[in-house]
């Protein structure tokens, strides 16, 4: 049978049937619960994921596949019964799983938001997942309202504010939701204010509230490259996840006090950030501090991908320019993704096939660009990305596609982030019309 591919898809007609067989195969494979858990216990543990797999988990566990599983129930018509009976089991798991263990934090990759954002494309087509909806908004602001954000001035951890359990995930959801109940609005105002705050200077002196401490690392190693401290920029971790969240606020017309200059004081100085190459602009993946507080030259530039360098973190301007209406800005992060994408061509900074550290996300990312700019080039890397991200996918692979990460075995690994779900998913962005709810999860759209 022909693939359903869209008249409006991003690739020619034969490419984007290679694309939507490969993201069905995928999908068939993350399907089934059984092969998945035995798949997982038999393969070495994913480095980006430690701990007990959580099936509640939409970066890491069932509520993610159930996601992609709804998502092929619209991109694979033909069969769209089978797909959405996938999803809604796959779903109702990983609600079961929370009486077991429940989520303790608001997050969008571990905790409630995440879980809400599933529930809220059912819920988007399915009114019956309404209540479920409601009951989880409710958790959400419960947990933040018991534990509100706050900035101080000895710096942040990055948790406290990325995309992947802070501030800005969450407030990536909240701002895609109709805010038609006055708490979830206050529920926005909350992450937005928090955001703002970390973005706005400090008083005269004093380290800008984005600094992060050796003492709030998350692992000991940052102390070789930043032993004084540094600022993230990734989109992942960094002062990307907040510009994306803020931008995507204002497109969903919030206003709230100091949100415009919060927006353009990030985006300006993630601008002021960047390095040159032959290729064109990139980026670090942090700004070290000196021993005296002063920012100091990063020592090399950062991988290309999602979670850092110069896809994710022009994909956060581009929202940016999309919120204020900055022609420039636009122009600027257009023309620093044509370079990474360059640069990724001539086998630089890439590695992997997957959402996150890989080639799914920087499709993802340039085909969300592409359908926004008018960028030719952005549209002709389009098919070489697709290819590369097809040619790493095989059917005697246990989920498809591995992840490959340096100094570690591959993973065969189901999930979103970092597993087949993702790859799938990205490859219906280019492949079909199909909406992605998936990338709100992302910051990407």
């Amino acid at each position: 049978m022909r693939a359903a591919v869209a008249a409006d898809a991003l690739l020619d007609r034969p490419l984007a049937e290679r694309a939507h067989a490969t993201a069905r195969l995928l999908a068939t494979r993350i399907a089934d619960p059984e092969h998945v858990t035995a798949t997982v216990a038999a393969s070495p543990t994913d480095p980006n994921t430690p701990g007990a797999r959580l099936d509640s988990s939409l970066l890491a566990g069932d509520a993610g596949i159930a996601l992609v599983l709804r998502t092929a129930s619209r991109a694979l018509p033909e069969s769209a019964e089978f797909w959405a009976r996938s999803a809604r089991a796959r779903l109702a798991a990983a609600v079961r799983s929370t009486r077991e263990i429940p989520v303790r934090g608001p997050g969008m990759g571990y905790g409630t938001a995440g879980l809400a954002l599933v529930v809220s494309d059912f819920a988007a087509d399915e009114p019956r997942y309404g209540e479920a909806l409601d009951k989880l908004h409710g958790q959400l602001l419960d947990q933040l309202t018991a534990a509100p954000p706050t900035v101080g001035e000895g710096g942040v951890r990055d948790s406290d504010y990325d995309a992947i359990q802070g501030s800005a995930g969450v407030l990536g959801h909240l701002v895609s939701v109709p805010a038609h109940r006055a708490r979830l609005r206050q529920g926005a105002h909350l992450l937005i204010d928090h955001l703002v705050q970390l973005c706005l200077p400090t008083r005269r002196g004093a380290a800008p509230h984005w600094v992060i401490p050796p003492r709030y690392y998350p692992l000991p190693e940052y102390l070789e490259e930043y032993p004084h401290g540094y600022v993230n920029l990734g989109l992942a971790h960094g002062l990307a996840g907040p510009l994306a969240a803020l931008s995507l606020a204002w497109r969903a017309g919030y206003r709230r006090k100091g949100l415009a200059t919060a927006i353009h004081r990030t985006s300006t100085y993630l601008c002021a950030t960047a390095v040159r190459d032959e290729f064109g602009v990139d980026w670090p993946t942090g700004v070290p501090l000196g021993p005296d507080g002063d920012e100091t030259p990063a020592a090399s530039p950062a991988r290309a991908a999602w979670c850092y360098g110069a896809p994710g973190i022009t994909s956060a301007l581009l929202q940016a320019a999309h919120a204020t209406g900055d022609d420039r800005l636009r122009e600027f992060a257009t023309t620093a993704l044509e370079a990474s994408l360059r640069r990724i061509r001539a086998g630089r900074h890439a590695y992997a096939a997957t959402l996150c550290h890989g080639l799914a996300g920087v499709l993802a990312i340039t085909a969300a660009a592409a359908r926004t700019t008018r960028s030719a080039s952005l549209r002709a890397s389009l098919p070489w990305l697709t290819e590369r991200v097809v040619d790493a996918c095989h059917p005697d692979l246990p989920f498809g596609v591995r992840n490959s990460e340096p100094h570690h075995p591959p993973i065969d690994n189901p999930d979103l982030l970092v597993g087949a779900a993702g790859v799938a998913a990205a490859l219906w962005s280019v492949s079909s019309s199909v909406s992605g709810r998936w990338q709100r999860c992302l910051l990407i759209a």
